[in-house]
């Protein structure tokens, strides 16, 4: 065998390996400075003003797979508002308007190519879950504390054992907005 063949053909194969590498690298940082770019423009009130474009996403089976596929990954911080408020859309004290901001909210999340697509590892579920949050500030007078126990108990279905401190975000948003209700309430 001839090794000095076979080590310029290693060389070779190193240098496209190396050039390889730096491409990947400008394509990663460009994607990177991309994604702040639409990070810092993201505000959830757009979202909100704009669900009706996402309502054509939504549909009760494209829910379930997409949990499926990806609700370990993700875990409960994302999925326990998800079955919350789909809970909130099968229930039948839930407006025809309320259910309406619900189904654009479930079809922006369903969605893999939204505002920052999923497919980035880490941030991209970050604006989902801003839209879900907002939504779910926006109907917390209407969340009851049984759709919140069986939006958890789905959530332990689905997950297994999960830190309840993962849910304690969006138990924190219903309970500042049942607050300011009562506060409403005995003025």
């Amino acid at each position: 065998m001839d090794f000095s063949k076979l080590k310029s053909k290693a060389q070779g194969l190193a240098e496209k390996v190396s050039d390889a590498t730096k491409e990947a690298s400008q394509t990663i940082a460009a994607k990177t400075s991309e994604m702040k770019e639409k990070v810092s423009d993201f505000k959830v009130e757009d979202v909100i003003n704009n669900l009706k474009g996402y309502e054509k996403h939504f549909s009760e089976s494209e829910l379930w797979n997409k949990i499926a596929k990806i609700g370990k990954s993700i875990g409960a911080a994302i999925i326990y508002p998800v079955l919350l408020l789909f809970n909130l859309l099968k229930s039948s004290e839930t407006d025809l308007k309320e259910k309406t901001m619900i189904i654009g909210a479930l079809g922006y999340f369903i969605l893999p190519l939204d505002l920052i697509p999923d497919a980035i590892p880490t941030a991209g579920f970050t604006d989902d879950m801003a839209a879900l949050a907002a939504i779910i500030s926006a109907l917390a007078s209407c969340i009851t504390i049984e759709l919140q126990n069986e939006a958890k108990q789905k959530c332990h279905e689905l997950l297994g054992d999960i830190d309840d401190r993962a849910i304690d975000g969006i138990t924190k948003i219903i309970d500042n907005a049942h607050n300011k209700i009562n506060k409403k309430d005995k003025k």
